[in-house]
């Protein structure tokens, strides 16, 4: 047997190299066949498994889609709070400035109607447990303020300087029971003595019974003394009490000073 592969080696790899090329022929005829067999096999035990997985990258990609989103969107609303926030800021100084431009317009208004220096103060504290009594304002004897100024806003007279230093002044109001101002009648020009009460409104006493008073009439300074220079308004005549027996009749004035609002004054500065 050895001495037949011997002398026939040749022989024999010719006849494997047949063999094996007719299988592989075989293979390649029907392997086709036999491997979308296979094939179809595993798309169904792994359709499901590859739609489940499928499924989840999705809603993965589209979570974290969403995150990305929310916090953008997070971001525009934080800054679009922040803006809103300092135009807010800005409207608000925006309006102070105008109340104020408002208000100093008014007092140049006033000024203009005076043959007297103004003095523009600003109110930085009342009396303690003397709220309606008295002011402190900003402006004192270096500013030229002196004891017994006048002292209004543009809507009317607020008092007189009782006291000063060299950098603030104490405003005695006219709602004071120890404040006592010469007052007018505007429109009658009869004349009287306005004074402080306890409360929010003044009196006006010493004028004659037979003076022309009616509610609503307004009441200015008149200008007798040497502190308040005429013409300042006081407020509106809202009571009248006459009697028949008394010499004199007394009525009730409201200011037309909001005291509780005091934010700037002027000092009228009158010519020595």
């Amino acid at each position: 047997m050895k001495k037949f592969f011997s002398q026939n080696n040749t022989f024999i790899i010719f006849i494997l190299l047949i063999i094996i090329t007719i299988f592989i022929m075989t293979i390649d005829y029907h392997g086709k066949a036999y491997l979308n067999w296979l094939e179809s096999i595993g798309l169904r035990l792994f359709s499901p498994i590859n739609r489940g997985i499928t499924l989840v990258a999705g809603n993965t990609k589209n979570y974290l889609k969403a995150i990305a989103e929310f916090k953008r969107v997070e971001e525009e609303n934080k800054e679009l709070k922040e803006k809103i926030e300092i135009t807010y800021q800005e409207n608000a100084i925006l309006k102070e400035k105008l109340i104020a431009y408002d208000r100093l317009k008014k007092l140049l208004e006033i000024k203009e109607s005076f043959s007297y220096e103004m003095i523009h103060s600003l109110v930085i504290s009342r009396e303690p447990g003397n709220w309606f009594n008295s002011i402190i304002i900003d402006k004192g004897i270096t500013d030229g303020v002196r004891k017994n100024m006048a002292v209004a806003t543009y809507r009317g007279l607020v008092g007189r300087v009782v006291s000063a230093d060299s950098r603030t002044a104490k405003i005695l109001l006219i709602l004071d029971q120890r404040s006592a101002v010469g007052g007018m009648i505007q429109r009658s020009r009869d004349i009287g003595v306005v004074k402080g009460s306890e409360g929010n409104y003044c009196y006006m006493e010493y004028l004659s019974h037979d003076a022309d008073v009616k509610i609503n009439d307004v009441v200015i300074t008149s200008g007798l003394g040497s502190i308040f220079p005429k013409g300042i308004i006081i407020g509106k005549i809202v009571g009248i009490k006459k009697e028949s027996h008394d010499l004199f009749q007394k009525v009730i004035i409201r200011p037309e000073v909001d005291f509780t609002k005091l934010e700037e004054v002027f000092v009228v500065k009158k010519s020595e």
